[in-house]
């Protein structure tokens, strides 16, 4: 389950409703005081309960805190109210655009209430009104009611008995409809039911905040180790688990009270009658497991200094990326963090942004946080960039790198963000020549490729850190390189324009520019793409780090190996829907995912060996001596 969007409303700054869109990665960014921290807080709000009277804004009209959350990438299929599975869908929970919508409301007075509601699109046939509501034998009362043909139908099944209803009454219209599943509810509604089974799908939501220490005793789990185990306890097999125990627990101690209440028969039988065994909560099992990290010397966590404290935070997204990788079991997790950069050196800041990075690659995973570092921003995509601004009325205004409706870049609101942090591109007077390339991930594979010919023949330049280059994205999908784009591009500085050989539109650019000469010259792969270049040992030695041990076939030239490896990974999981049973969009998902290994920790396994077996290493030598005469002219 992913979330998509959230929406805000009298929280904090945010008077009016507010949305953001979410995607795998994003990065918000605006001046101090502007509402960066209270979106992050606004998320643990809805998902943890961490909220207070003081969250209420202080212009509010109402004393009604509203966040509302729109989840996309749903389960398949679910166990909602009884051992049978069913789908959201079928039960008419999911809104007109087919996500989860999910509202929850904070009242504030003398006390704090809370409640949830789903909004759905839901039948407007007054037959139907509060069906989700119904136990089991009120709904087997209005099937009677309404003559419902039940003869191939599981009474004892919620799911079979609701849409024999419907099948019956018929759905024609549907209108927004707001179902409360949560708070003050009549103790006979089935909706207390179906909510618990519902958050067990929704993802964890973990927020790493600047102004509080991370501290191995944490409560508010600013210590990663609290973290793991939170996110270990939502695996499936530990889950299973506990559940043993807690019935083991549950049947001793059961016993235990009843032979206590019928020993109290013997001294009062009125007094035993009206007594009765049962857990009034569930157990909190992450209290009860305790996890710190010590030094050599036995110093905790807490007692280091503030940079040792958050280089164990980025440690520990860097180990989670790397176990998660291919962890289909793994919960679906958003990590909210604040300014990932405070008390680091600019060279750990590269490391931060790098790692963040590679989380957000991985299946299951969102990471959201707040920066006021060029140096980090400078590296996002462009779709990543969100700019929280104010109008001339005080209102909170929402912008984004990317016009997501015309697919491009939005010029006005990259603007802005280079204004309010200052981003530069590479000192003018080093750059020597400019290459092109298609994405984000050319650069990568690129330069990694070049140090890898670089180290055994170091006429061959390393594009790696090299100041006399400058990277140009065709799609501008970087800031870094729509800046390099925005400000180089009428240098007249030499170009070179390496690109896959897969887009027809590239093999024509390529073949004008070199007709007409002068200061441009282009290059299109002899195989597919970047991908086509790399050896099944590579890529099979990546996932076999992992511990996900897989068999790739030869990669051929013009074989798709994102999407081909993408198969072989899910075909190797348990997930329950095959490979062909997959949505376009869950496919090409995974084939991103794949990508990004692939042109990097996969590079990395490469050899001029390896290169030379696949007949690559003569043509990159080429792009890249190109590279080198036009640094030299």
């Amino acid at each position: 389950m992913r979330l998509s969007r959230v929406c805000i409303e009298n929280f904090r700054c945010y008077n009016e409703p507010t949305e953001f869109r979410l995607g795998d990665l994003a990065c918000v960014i605006g001046r101090n005081d502007i509402g960066k921290s209270a979106l992050l807080d606004a998320l643990d709000a809805f998902f943890n309960d961490s909220i207070d009277k003081h969250d209420l804004c202080t212009t509010a009209t109402s004393n009604e805190i509203v966040i509302t959350c729109y989840f996309e990438d749903l389960p398949p299929s679910l166990v909602l109210d009884t051992a049978v599975e069913t789908t959201l869908s079928q039960e008419s929970m999911l809104n007109e655009n087919g996500e989860l919508q999910i509202k929850r409301v904070f009242k504030i007075g003398k006390t704090l209430t809370k409640a949830t509601y789903i909004v759905a699109h839901y039948p407007e046939n007054q037959a139907l009104s509060g069906l989700l509501s119904l136990i089991n034998s009120d709904l087997k009362r209005k099937a009677a009611d309404v003559e419902a043909e039940l003869t191939n139908v599981d009474s004892r099944k919620n799911p079979d008995l609701r849409q024999a209803i419907r099948t019956a009454v018929g759905v024609e219209t549907f209108a927004p409809t707001e179902l409360k599943v949560d708070g003050s509810l009549d103790a006979n509604d089935n909706l207390k039911k179906i909510w618990p089974a519902l958050k067990k799908h929704m993802p964890i939501y973990s927020v790493f905040k600047t102004d509080k220490s991370i501290d191995d005793k944490d409560k508010d789990v600013q210590d990663p180790m609290k973290q793991a185990i939170k996110e270990s306890l939502a695996i499936q097999e530990i889950q299973d688990l506990l559940t043993v125990v807690e019935e083991k627990v549950r049947d001793i101690s059961t016993q235990v009270a009843e032979a206590t209440i019928l020993k109290l028969e013997s001294i009062d039988k009125n007094i035993a009658e009206r007594m009765r065994t049962e857990f009034t909560k569930d157990p909190g099992w992450e209290k009860v497991f305790d996890l710190t990290l010590l030094n050599e010397s036995g110093v905790p966590l807490n007692k280091r200094g503030s940079g040792i404290k958050r280089l164990v935070l980025l440690s520990f997204f860097q180990a989670q990326a790397e176990r998660r990788q291919n962890d289909t079991g793994a919960p679906s997790i958003i990590y909210g963090i604040e300014e990932p950069e405070t008390s680091q050196h600019p060279g750990h800041q590269q490391m931060i942004i790098e790692s963040l990075i590679r989380l957000s690659e991985v299946e299951n995973l969102q990471v959201l946080f707040t920066s006021h570092s060029s140096n980090l921003v400078r590296e996002l995509p462009i779709e990543a960039l969100i700019y929280v601004g104010q109008d001339q009325e005080g209102r909170r205004t929402v912008g984004y790198g990317l016009d997501f409706e015309n697919g491009c870049e939005a010029e006005s609101v990259i603007s802005e963000i280079v204004k309010t942090l200052g981003v530069l591109p590479n000192p003018l007077d080093r750059v020597k020549v400019l290459v092109y390339v298609e994405g984000y991930h050319d650069i990568k594979a690129l330069s990694l490729y070049s140090k890898i010919l670089s180290d055994v023949n170091p006429e061959i330049p390393c594009l790696l850190d090299n100041m006399s280059v400058a990277f140009i994205l065709t799609g501008g999908s970087t800031l870094k390189y729509w800046i390099n784009e925005y400000f180089l591009r009428d240098l007249g500085k030499p170009e070179i324009h390496i690109y896959d050989s897969d887009v027809p539109e590239y093999v024509t650019a390529v073949a004008v520019m070199n007709a007409e000469g002068g200061l441009r010259k282009g290059f299109t792969t002899a195989k597919r793409e970047l991908e086509n270049y790399l050896a099944a040992s590579a890529i099979e030695g990546v996932f076999r780090e992992n511990g996900n041990p897989v068999v790739v076939p030869e990669i051929t030239d013009d074989m798709d190996v994102p999407h081909a490896v993408a198969r072989i990974l899910h075909e190797a999981s348990d997930a329950p829907t095959d490979w062909d049973g997959l949505e376009e969009k869950a496919k090409s998902s995974k084939a991103s995912h794949c990508k990004r290994v692939l042109n990097s920790r996969a590079v990395e396994l490469m050899t001029v060996e390896l290169l030379r077996e696949r007949n690559g290493y003569d043509e990159m030598k080429g792009w890249l001596n190109a590279i080198q005469e036009a640094i030299d002219a």
